[in-house]
């Protein structure tokens, strides 16, 4: 596994995530969906991608009190509690339906809401990011260039040819579980799949139906509703579908298309917390640790209690022990199993507010990110040999924002950077996944924006990384994901993507990029 790019060396990162350090925008509970305004033929500027110096604190990344933009895309939605740290779980209200009949018309571009995107809390130059090598990744263009901004995922197929048939699908199955995009977002992420204004089920199912009607199937028609559509949308469309034809439209869908094409249009049908628990099963049979740690070491708490949940509905298995029973190395097995329990520290909604109007390090106990630091020092660099169980403790309980101070306060006080202390003291699978996690603490977009990387790279393409990766992030931080792309590697995502692809498989993943 080669280094992925975790920011400067020392201890300025760039702005991470919110309470549920996640990046998906904060919609409205039960109030139908915004009401975007036209924007046709808009191309919004990538935002600039900030630089910070070495000793930099988490107080002057975020500046002083009221610096930080608020995320007025969508209207707040109300907060709850769950698990302590969590807003409530609650299913969307559709907007009112447009249109009728059954002539399909194509679904108007994706818009941004209010017509443009957020910008960059940070109007510095572009940084450079550093490898596991420390080498440094061609300069990135100039902010105005054109193109995407975010990249994708990578994974071998765990499976054999063909592709896989989900067993999870549920027509009338509304996404719960993505309790994550009603937080607000620090980080100002944005998906690149919005929902489209003025949705209308049964007109969309009408198109389908229409689309797959006589002999062949018109794919453009099913890729122009169905990458245009967020997650909530699609749920809806099966359930109308089977409403109006008593018919599962997926086993209809599966039964026109094949391949990875196939494998892409089931992804986007599947609610997200099945799609990754079948992910996780087809990786833990396989043995695709990659899989693994970018899945169980990149999401909230939420995410994770719904994806074991899923695991267990489905398989009829607990995934904790299926961890336990299937992966090897003590303590990778640790940082996975404490994953899995869900129960990382989280900023509240009440601790998000303050921190946009305080500054981030109103919300962070900086003694405890010293005594942090020094107690990893005493248990690796400090001592022979290596406390591997203080790592794992400190690592798996902190959240986001606490651990990039303490990474900070480590570099200040015994003038190493963590990346290197980890590389130093572990080896193989464990110091993988305690690199993924330092990665995605300092900014998650550029450990995805790898992972698609390595997988459209070298012979042949990871297909099911590469479907993976876009699908699940295409409504969280996608849009950055491109930035980064571009940033690291001097070309955009959608040319790299359509090198390695074709036909409908092509058009469809370059239709969730935008």
């Amino acid at each position: 596994m080669s280094g992925y790019p975790y920011g400067n060396q020392g201890g300025g990162y760039p702005p991470q995530y919110p309470g549920d350090n996640s990046g998906y925008p904060n919609y409205p509970q039960n109030t139908g969906y915004p009401n975007y305004p036209p924007t046709a033929g808009f191309q919004p500027p990538p935002p600039q991608m900030p630089n910070y110096n070495d000793n930099q604190s988490c107080a002057s990344l975020y500046g002083a009190p009221n610096t930080m933009p608020n995320n007025n895309n969508y209207p707040p939605a109300p907060y709850d509690s769950y698990g302590g740290n969590q807003m409530q779980n609650a299913s969307y209200g559709m907007g009112p339906g447009a249109g009728t009949g059954g002539n399909y018309c194509p679904p108007p571009p994706s818009q941004y809401p209010g017509g443009q995107m957020q910008q960059p809390m940070y109007n510095q130059p572009p940084q450079q990011y550093g490898g596991y090598d420390n080498s440094q990744y061609p300069q990135p263009p100039p902010p105005h260039a054109g193109g995407g901004m975010y990249p994708n995922m990578q994974g071998a197929p765990p499976y054999g040819g063909g592709a896989p048939s989900f067993p999870n699908q549920q027509p009338g199955f509304l996404p719960h579980e993505q309790s994550s995009m009603f937080l607000a977002s620090l980080e100002q992420y944005q998906g690149t799949v919005i929902p489209i204004a003025n949705f209308n089920p049964e007109a969309d199912c009408q198109a389908l139906g229409h689309a797959m009607k006589g002999a062949g199937t018109n794919e453009r028609a099913l890729i122009d509703i169905i990458a245009n559509r967020s997650n909530v949308q699609r749920q809806q469309i099966k359930l109308h579908y089977k409403t109006m034809y008593g018919e599962d439209l997926v086993k209809k869908v599966s039964g026109e298309l094949s391949g990875h094409f196939k494998e892409t249009i089931n992804a986007l049908f599947d609610a997200p917390a099945n799609y990754e628990a079948w992910a996780l099963h087809e990786a833990l049979h396989a043995g695709k640790e990659g899989a693994i740690r970018e899945i169980l070491l990149t999401r909230t708490n939420a995410e994770i209690r719904a994806i074991n949940e899923a695991f267990k509905r489905i398989y009829n298995k607990d995934l904790e022990h299926e961890i336990s029973h299937r992966i090897r190395g003590t303590d990778f097995k640790r940082i996975l199993v404490s994953a899995v329990q869900a129960n990382r520290e989280e900023l509240t909604p009440q601790q998000i507010q303050q921190a946009r109007q305080m500054g981030i390090e109103s919300v962070i106990d900086r003694n405890r990110a010293m005594q942090d630091a020094d107690a990893l020092y005493k248990a690796g660099a400090g001592k022979i040999g290596t406390d591997e169980k203080t790592f794992n403790a400190i690592f798996a309980r902190r959240s986001y924002y606490q651990l990039r101070a303490t990474f900070e306060e480590y570099q200040r006080k015994h003038g190493k950077d963590i990346a290197k202390v980890i590389r130093s003291e572990f080896s193989g699978d464990t110091q993988d996944a305690y690199l993924v996690l330092i990665t995605c603490v300092r900014d998650r977009p550029s450990f995805f924006a790898e992972r698609i990387h390595k997988a459209v790279s070298g012979l042949g393409t990871k297909d099911s990384t590469l479907i993976r990766v876009i699908v699940t992030r295409s409504e969280i931080d996608l849009a950055q994901i491109k930035q980064r792309y571009q940033q690291m590697y001097n070309r955009s995502l959608a040319h790299d993507v359509a090198g390695d692809t074709s036909g409908d498989y092509e058009r469809v993943l370059l239709s969730i990029l935008k």
